[in-house]
């Protein structure tokens, strides 16, 4: 695996240096009023982060190169760059001010306001004496006038994100942690003041994680949060010599193994929530943790975000892709030295034979998310849960199904973030609402959003089974009760679904699946190809047909896809209308 990881570093710092000859002689694009205002009109939010992070990515490229080689062509350009930021009206996002109501709204401390300041504050200290001071100047004034004043001046909280149980908290309150332990060393009083505090507001944020670490708001929420929490906590600990180590609680080493739980052996990933089917990892913040936690498994290197992954060009993170991997490698190659075992070191095989025999079925019980791992490398997860999690779906029972790459019975993650999808038609956005879940549908309606509407019983066998009673999610008062069984076996990769209703009437049962390949009906089955692999569904309990919807659903990235749900009406069952029953299969098929 060593030789992966240099391959992979040596490509990512090439990335950026392609980068870098691509742009030298390139302008920003501007980020102007026109763009701004297009999301209070409109609510969309694309077309104005493609020029803000683009201006971002300018940063990234040359600040790190500026940092890891210094030579004089890049820190040339990176002084235009740092005016041009310094330049901006307004480091936050349009979706995160408030202009109409707020007459400082240039002044918002948010995500995007905040990694700016910490970018500029590691690249003006870094980077050291190569930048002109008046620039250094200018850039140390506009990120105490734009982010740390703000925050320094306030009484806590500092709404919406001190003491929050999110990754705004752990983003918000890293970077200016960081960015104090860099520029605020004059002022020790101050500065520890400011530590203690922001210390205070990041036990909510570990508090946010489910006991066993799961992280709710999905993986490249884990990376993202997380990231920004070690990034500070990594630099508390070098500024007290080791005396707070935030990562020394239990809770931070079962949140780092959050992520290796969430890959299928074929690389993909679970999409629960506002998740991704296709997430990468970052492989600085998965390095660090490697060092810090001995069952921390790296996944396949072929899965790695690469520098162009990251569409948000994340300074804090695009750095220490190079420094921890490399930090990595230079601790498993002393390992490899001190054992004088040629190959890869016995840790590196302990990790590799802890990847071999991780067990095929995981539970993680707080979080209510059974995890099963196929021959093929693909799998199957349910969820329990209920619909108040952060970056909620109406999502309780649901479940997909892989086989090998192929996600055949899809969750279909996040959505397009525009001003709607976080406001009261959040639901009516098939992403977010049951219709666009594999969970059944009670007549005619989905499950309803709030923390009361959920899972009332949760339990798993730890060998693929698991039983979920969700009756409450649908705030139906007429079902008394509502339980989905699942059987899965690793080996044979058949999924068996059960669900029972019991209700006080005639209470009408649709089952509701949902795939992004076109199925189609054969001989009373539901066969749905994908370009290597296919499955069937079988079952007995319908009446009439099934039915097949073509939808479509604006992905995260702004891209329309067809989506289609599968759906069928559950009978009664021998004339009793207050009891329905009804049994499917999910069974591997050949093409």
């Amino acid at each position: 695996m060593q030789e992966e990881l240099r391959t992979f570093l040596d490509q990512y710092v090439g990335c950026i240096r392609k980068n870098a000859e691509e742009m030298m002689d390139k302008a920003m694009p501007e980020a102007d009023e026109e763009l701004f205002s297009l999301y209070e009109k409109t609510g969309n939010r694309l077309r104005y982060e493609e020029v803000y992070f683009t201006r971002r990515k300018y940063l990234a490229v040359f600040g790190c190169l500026a940092i890891l080689d210094g030579a004089e062509t890049y820190v040339k350009k990176l002084v235009e760059v740092l005016k041009g930021i310094c330049a901006e009206e307004c480091w936050a996002l349009p979706a995160h001010v408030h202009r109409d109501v707020d007459p400082d709204w240039r002044v918002c401390v948010d995500l995007f306001a905040s990694e700016t300041a910490q970018a500029l504050a590691e690249i003006i200290s870094l980077a050291g004496d190569v930048l002109p001071e008046d620039v250094r100047q200018e850039v140390r004034e506009n990120i105490f006038r734009r982010v740390m004043n703000p925050f320094l001046e306030s009484e806590p909280p500092y709404l919406p994100w001190e003491g929050a149980d999110h990754n705004w908290n752990a983003v918000c309150g890293g970077n200016v942690g960081c960015i104090g332990m860099y520029l605020m060393k004059d002022e020790p009083e101050r500065l520890n003041a400011l530590l203690e505090r922001l210390q205070r507001s990041l036990t909510h944020y570990i508090g946010g994680f489910a006991e066993d670490g799961t992280c709710m708001e999905g993986l490249d929420y884990f990376s993202y949060g997380f990231a920004y929490y070690v990034g500070f906590a990594e630099m508390l600990y070098r500024y007290t010599n080791g005396k707070t180590d935030l990562l020394a609680q239990e809770k931070c080493h079962k949140i780092a193994l959050f992520q290796q739980k969430c890959y299928f052996p074929s690389g993909r990933t679970l999409s629960f929530s506002d998740g991704n089917s296709r997430d990468s990892y970052r492989m600085g913040l998965s390095c660090y943790l490697a060092m810090r936690y001995p069952d921390m498994v790296l996944p396949p290197v072929s899965v790695a975000r690469g520098f162009e992954g990251d569409s948000c060009f994340r300074f804090l993170c695009n750095l220490r892709d190079v420094l921890w991997t490399r930090d990595y490698l230079k601790e498993e190659e002393k390992k490899q030295a001190a054992e004088s075992v040629p190959g890869e070191s016995c840790a590196a095989k302990g990790k590799e034979s802890a990847k071999t025999d991780e067990n095929k079925v995981m539970v993680l019980t707080a979080a209510q998310w059974n995890i099963a791992h196929g021959k093929s490398g693909g799998g199957m997860a349910c969820k329990g849960g209920h619909n108040g999690e952060p970056h909620n779906h109406n999502d309780v029972g649901s479940f997909l199904y892989m086989l090998g790459d192929e996600m055949l019975l899809t969750d279909l993650g996040a959505g397009e973030y525009t001003k709607q999808y976080f406001g009261p038609e959040r639901y009516q956005i098939l992403c977010n609402s049951s219709f666009g879940h594999s969970v059944p549908i009670l007549d005619g309606e989905g499950q309803k959003a709030g923390a009361e509407y959920g899972c009332s019983s949760f339990s798993a066998d730890g060998r693929g089974g698991c039983e979920i009673h969700f009756a409450h999610a649908y705030g139906d008062s007429r079902v008394k009760e509502l339980v989905r069984s699942f059987s899965y076996d690793p080996e044979t990769e058949v999924l068996e679904i059960a669900d029972e209703l019991e209700a006080e009437g005639d209470v009408p049962l649709w089952e509701n699946l949902v795939t992004q390949y076109r199925p189609e009906i054969r001989n009373g089955q539901v066969w749905i190809v994908g370009e290597k692999y296919a499955c069937r569904v079988e079952t007995q309990d319908l009446a009439g047909g099934f039915l097949v919807e073509e939808k479509k659903n604006s992905s995260h990235k702004g891209v329309l896809e067809s989506v289609y749900c599968i759906s069928w009406e559950v009978p009664a069952r021998n004339g009793n209308t207050e009891v329905r029953k009804c049994r499917f299969r999910v069974v591997p098929a050949e093409k």
